[in-house]
């Protein structure tokens, strides 16, 4: 061990390299300590780290001698993360968190260090502006934006990585000018002369806080992304699997309900079982959504129509006021209308439980244009500003951190996943939110999403019929469940069609090759996407278009990380029927191509 941050990182060094290794562990280590760590590779920025990590201590060793380091004006690729040693005159300090930052000079290269608060409190006194010191810490490098590196900084352990070799004396070059200025000029022009400078570093002290300010909050955003992208992950891969067992369960439901040997009360349980099958599958949708595959399907579309449709409905039966501020000459929204929909459903009703005794919301929505004041956080170019401001009780300090943090709440009955799963369908929009909130004056939501060019809506789905309609054809289905084999086929013989079943994509390719062959092509594939072992829906179609162009295929999948699900047309298919399904969204899609 080289340097440890307590819950948050530490470095490691072994055989001449060194590795960060970020780890909320919170066994206290000492440089020398040896350990063993296990966790995720990954990049950060450009830099090779250890990820998500766990350690436990083996034993004690011996810290490599630090490299010393003469000539700091050359950037030295090879010292990243090695323990340095170099000499340097004291400029400045300033707080930075819990660390000070040390502005230094050696030679003609400026650069800086960081140490933990409580050691340089201990060293200030000793250590005067414009002391020479040797400092001894990990060196680590910064990079411009095309990745090279273009400067360095060390980070220090504690204060015994801080030597004093010199101080400056108390006739310094400043106080030999006011002393010499002092003679020269009149009192009056030097107490002006004061006055103006004050002024001029209080203003510039303000800029430097308020740029520091900002950098925090862009920080903030960027750390509780990578933290939700890792628990995405997860609850992705468990959405997944899920809507392979909703759709085989609602399908058979929708299947049996159409029976008319039923009983009024067999049918009466069926429709309860289908609802709560149908809760089941929002539920797991806001697990997608709130995954990293959770990708929109978006289209251009007005987003004043959304926000008041959605707003109207969640404060239905509520005590709270709403007034609806659009402007008039609003942009089209380019967005998935269905997880946009969840968002403002999502902040609305946190500011109808907020206010239970009734309040005023006020939801605004006007175009705006984006520069560069968000940094990578926002793309520049137009957007929509969504606000939502109410008149609850605030939220603390404190807990305004952790909002968007997964299965984080305040609520007695909360699930703590409604504001993570907002923040993950912004980030997924290329979009961005922020809140701001007083104690006992209220909070305001903003969130900003990519505008689109005017573009003509798309044709709405006629409404189901009464009856299932009979149709006439031959399908093939690949899905690599069997189960949900079965249930495709149970339903399209119950729309009058035949069906044929391909367990992979190889299965698939040869059944429809062999169907060319014999002149009874089928009419349409229903092709799954993901088929562990083997390939699935995308590899099936970009083999068989340049043998038969006129395929036809429709697109089903829980899953929506892959292209295919959200701009299927891009990738060859005629439609998508998202699982789980029921018999009436599968007949609603077929009608539509046969």
């Amino acid at each position: 061990v080289l340097q440890q941050t307590l819950g948050h990182s530490l470095y490691l060094y072994d055989q001449g390299e060194s590795l960060r290794v970020n780890t909320t562990d919170t066994l206290a280590l000492k440089p020398g300590d040896k350990i063993d760590a296990v966790g995720f590779l990954s990049r950060q920025g450009y830099h090779i780290i250890l990820r998500e990590a766990t350690y436990r201590k083996t034993g004690e060793g011996k810290l490599p001698q630090a490299h010393a380091i003469p000539d700091p004006t050359v950037i030295r690729e090879n010292m990243d993360g090695q323990l340095v040693r170099i000499t340097a005159t004291l400029h400045d300090t300033s707080p930075m968190g819990d660390h000070t930052r040390l502005a230094l000079q050696a030679g003609a290269r400026s650069f800086e260090a960081l140490i933990p608060n409580p050691y340089f409190a201990a060293l200030e006194a000793g250590c005067p502006i414009g002391s020479r010191i040797e400092l001894t810490g990990l060196y680590e490098l910064e990079f411009d934006e095309v990745g090279q590196p273009d400067d360095f900084h060390l980070l220090l352990r504690n204060g015994d990585d801080i030597v004093v070799l010199s101080t400056p004396t108390w006739f310094t070059r400043s106080r030999i000018l006011g002393i010499t200025a002092s003679l020269v000029v009149f009192v009056l022009f030097i107490t002006s002369w004061l006055v103006i400078l004050r002024r001029r570093v209080a203003r510039q002290t303000e800029q430097i806080r308020a740029q520091i300010l900002r950098e925090s909050r862009l920080e903030a955003d960027l750390q509780r992304a990578s933290k939700l992208e890792s628990l995405g992950l997860l609850a992705g891969g468990i959405a997944h699997d899920f809507n392979n067992l909703l759709t085989v369960i609602m399908g058979n439901l929708s299947l049996s309900i159409t029976d008319p040997g039923l009983s009024e009360e067999s049918v009466d349980s069926m429709r309860d079982a289908t609802n709560a099958v149908t809760r089941a599958r929002d539920l797991t949708q806001q697990l997608l959504t709130f995954a990293k595959g959770g990708s929109p399907v978006r289209s251009s579309v007005m987003l004043s129509e959304i926000v008041q449709e959605v707003a109207q409905f969640t404060l239905r039966g509520s005590k709270v006021a709403c007034e609806l501020k659009f402007a008039e000459d609003l942009a089209p929204a380019n967005v998935d209308k269905g997880q946009i929909s969840q968002v403002v459903q999502n902040i609305v009703l946190n500011a109808v439980q907020a206010m239970p005794h009734g309040g005023q919301l006020i939801i605004t929505l006007e175009n705006e244009t984006v520069t560069n004041q968000f940094g990578p956080i926002l793309e520049p170019g137009a957007y929509l500003r969504l606000s939502l401001q109410d008149t609850g009780p605030g939220i603390s300090a404190e807990n305004l951190s952790k909002i968007f943090d997964p299965y984080f709440t305040t609520k007695k009955t909360g699930s703590g996943i409604g504001l993570a799963t907002v923040h993950s369908i912004i980030r997924k929009h290329s979009g961005h939110i922020s809140v701001e909130s007083t104690v006992g004056k209220g909070t305001c939501f903003r969130i900003w999403l990519p505008a689109a060019l005017p573009a003509a809506p798309e044709p709405q789905d006629s409404p189901p019929a009464a009856a299932l309609p009979q149709l006439k054809g031959h399908i093939l289905v690949l899905d690599d469940e069997p189960e949900v084999r079965r249930l495709a086929a149970a339903m399209l013989r119950r729309l009058g069609l035949r069906c044929t079943t391909a367990a992979d994509g190889a299965e698939a390719v040869s059944l429809y090759l062999e169907a060319l062959e014999k002149h009874t092509p089928y009419d349409l594939l229903i092709l799954d996407l993901t088929v562990p072992g083997g390939y699935g829906g995308i590899q099936v179609l970009e083999k068989l278009l340049p043998l038969h162009p006129q395929v036809r295929a429709i697109v089903s999948s829980g899953y929506s990380a892959e292209l295919s699900i959200a701009n299927y047309r891009d990738s060859g298919f005629l439609d998508v029927v998202p699982k789980p399904y029921e018999l009436a969204d599968l007949s609603r899609v077929l009608s539509k191509h046969l």
